[in-house]
This record gives C-alpha cells, sequence and structure tokens, in this order.
C-alpha cells in the first residue's frame, strides 16, 4: 500500500507539473497568435497609407506623418507613432502624435529596446535602399519593432517585426 501511494504520488506530481506547463505553451501560442494579427493589420493599414502618400513628414524615429491624397482631390495627414508609456504604436489624424481624437491602436506591447532607445524605429531610404535624413529624398520607409506579451512570470511571447514600404505616390527630388 505504502508503495503504490508513493508511485501515485510520483505520478500525480507528474501529471499536475505537465498540466501547468501546457497551460503556460497554450497562452504562449495564443499571445503569439494576437502578436501576429495586430502586427500584420497595423503593417496593412501603413502600407495602404504610405502607397499613397504624397509627403512624409520625419518627426522622430518613431513618429511620422503622411499625407494621403482623398478622391475628392483634398489631402489628410496621418500620424503613425510609437508611444513608450503605453508602448503602443498607433494611428492618428492629423500632424499632433499626442492628439487623442480618432486615435487608433495599431499594435501593443512594443517596450523599450536595451539602453532606453525606442522600441520601434523608422528609417528614411531613397530610391537606393541607402539611409537618408533628407523627406524630400526619402522614397522608401523601413520599420522595426518587437512585440512581447507576458502571462504570468514564466510564460513570454515575443516577436519581431520588420518590413520596408516604398512611397509610390510620392515625387522624387
Amino acid at each position: 500500500m505504502l508503495v503504490s501511494a508513493s508511485v501515485s504520488g510520483i505520478i500525480l506530481a507528474g501529471v499536475f507539473a505537465t498540466s501547468i506547463e501546457l497551460g503556460r505553451s497554450s497562452m504562449r501560442i495564443s499571445n503569439y497568435a494576437d502578436m501576429n494579427i495586430q502586427v500584420r493589420r497595423a503593417f496593412e493599414q501603413l502600407g495602404s497609407d504610405l502607397k499613397a502618400a504624397s509627403r512624409l513628414t520625419w518627426n522622430n524615429a518613431s513618429d511620422i506623418t503622411v499625407t494621403v491624397p482623398q478622391s475628392d482631390g483634398t489631402t489628410l495627414q496621418v500620424t503613425y507613432a510609437w508611444n513608450s508609456a503605453t508602448e503602443t504604436f498607433y494611428r492618428v489624424p492629423g500632424a499632433d502624435s499626442s492628439s487623442y481624437t480618432g486615435r487608433r491602436d495599431l499594435v501593443r506591447g512594443i517596450p523599450a529596446a536595451a539602453g532606453g532607445a525606442a522600441g520601434l524605429t523608422f528609417t528614411r531610404l531613397d530610391t537606393d535602399g541607402n539611409t537618408t535624413n533628407s523627406d524630400a529624398k526619402t522614397q522608401r520607409l523601413r520599420v522595426n519593432f518587437g512585440v512581447s506579451r507576458n502571462v504570468g512570470k514564466a510564460a513570454k511571447s515575443k516577436t519581431e517585426a520588420a518590413t520596408v514600404f516604398v512611397l509610390r505616390n510620392k515625387p522624387v527630388s
């Protein structure tokens, strides 16, 4: 009896530990899927605006404003920015990234990079793909960021996202 009770206890401890690890794994997979969906939707929205953009204004390495022509002949300014306090990449109408009117969060959970650097960075590129510091010469825009989600202390999901967009409607200078 004593031996069988000991063996049963060991087996139950193993089953319990396995079920906890399966739960953590399930949460990591769920978080990864959520992050993937947010990143894909953000890139689709940003890509749509950048492909149509007639102008790009560099506010800083994690804050840009694009001017998008509308079907009625007018233009619309839209700002894309990352906020370190909320760890959120968002889109807001107008040229002011601090505005909350019409703000739409695109990706949550973008922490600051090592050393306190921006967690999301935009890089301006010319027609040849070389880095430029001029809005007029910018024909491509590279976006880099890392996304993470925490579930408790042990379960953490992380992914890196990067892409380059071509500004098709922007005049070449």
